[in-house]
């Protein structure tokens, strides 16, 4: 299917294309995480669609101190479950585990919890998320009403991994110090590759022209975990700052690997989803202080800006071993946490303006 939407437009209200795909037929399964393979939602005959937090505001049923973001993602299902075939949570963090929790007394359409083990380096884990997939495949089938069978799953791998192999090469533009592609555009291709069809954004990522005219700015890495609010990305810029990386799971976490040919696709499917660089909840923690450091040296960061959900303890723990981490290379870090960025967004523009004014040129 064609889809009649500004990607811009899209990323203000992915909403809005929940009412296209209903008006088609088409069937979509809602996620909540990264951890989640699109391969298996789409090889089962469903479009995949990542659960934002935008549009909607801390729910009734849980306490306030409770991560914001899993909340508004509750909120979210919640009003929009008539749109939806079914839901994949993840059981990652425990608000996002918790969530599952809720939504299997509260909804009626099909709901599974995809269990991902915190250690993601050894072969047992690896081992388990198999089994876990499988599991996940077959309760796909189950709603379906068809088997899932491997030339299909083939094809589907196919389809994210030219996905994931375009946003990279969209990213690396801007490697070794250079200006090419503006954070804003990136971020927004990134975000619709969760929403719309992939054969769509492959191609408009395709026909995809970038904007050469950048001004030099302070090249700035962005930490956290799931960014959908585009204005914060806007704030990095206009303060002087240039976001030339990240490790965000709505940013490059999602796309860097791709799933490797092997003789079993699921084998194949686990091995990519796990092993890539974990999540804050999952470890081992020195993985993902290589990738950042990784990040830093291959695109010339000259500092770094953490964007944090308020009560995401994971992250906050995380900050302490990225400082220290960095500061041996005597790398700048600063930490900004929010609520509600709508609401906030004077006071996380003037500590990133002041951010970005202490590092210089």
């Amino acid at each position: 299917m064609t889809l009649l939407i500004d990607l811009e437009e899209l990323c203000k209200s992915p909403i809005s294309i929940l009412q296209q795909y209903k008006n088609s037929g088409v069937k979509v399964f809602g996620y909540t995480c990264s951890y989640v393979p699109e391969e298996l939602i789409l090889s089962a005959g469903f479009q995949p669609y990542r659960i934002s937090n935008i549009g909607a505001s801390s729910s009734f049923l849980t306490p306030s101190f409770i991560c914001p973001f899993a909340s508004a993602v509750i909120e979210n299902i919640l009003k929009n479950e008539k749109y939806f075939s079914g839901f994949i949570a993840a059981h990652t963090c425990d608000p996002m585990w918790r969530l599952y929790d809720i939504l299997k007394k509260k909804i009626s359409k099909p709901l599974f919890l995809l269990r991902v083990p915190h250690n993601t380096q050894n072969e047992m884990s690896l081992e388990f998320f198999k089994k876990e997939l499988y599991r996940l495949k077959k309760f796909l089938e189950e709603n379906s009403g068809k088997a899932i069978v491997n030339q299909e799953l083939l094809k589907a791998i196919q389809l994210c991994n030219e996905n994931r192999s375009l946003l990279k090469n969209i990213y690396t533009a801007n490697k070794d110090g250079k200006y090419v592609i503006d954070a804003f555009d990136r971020f927004q291709l990134t975000l619709a590759s969760m929403w719309m069809p992939k054969l769509e954004i492959n191609t408009r990522i395709k026909e995809f022209k970038p904007c050469t005219k950048l001004i030099r700015k302070v090249r700035i890495h962005l930490n956290g975990t799931a960014i959908y609010d585009l204005d914060l990305i806007k704030i990095v810029g206009e303060s002087g700052g240039f976001i030339a990386s990240d490790d965000l799971c709505t940013g490059s976490r999602y796309f860097w690997d791709n799933v490797e040919k092997t003789i079993d696709p699921i084998q194949g499917i686990a091995q990519r989803y796990l092993t890539r660089t974990p999540c804050t909840p999952q470890g081992p923690i020195e993985s993902r202080l290589e990738y950042i450091n990784f990040m830093i040296k291959k695109f010339k960061v000259k500092g770094i800006i953490t964007f944090t959900e308020k009560f995401c303890d994971p992250l906050l723990y995380d900050s302490v071993h990225l400082r220290n981490y960095l500061m041996k290379d005597g790398i700048p870090v600063t930490l900004i946490e929010y609520e509600n960025p709508a609401q906030e967004l004077g006071r996380i523009k003037t500590r990133v303006e002041a951010f970005i004014e202490s590092i210089g040129g």
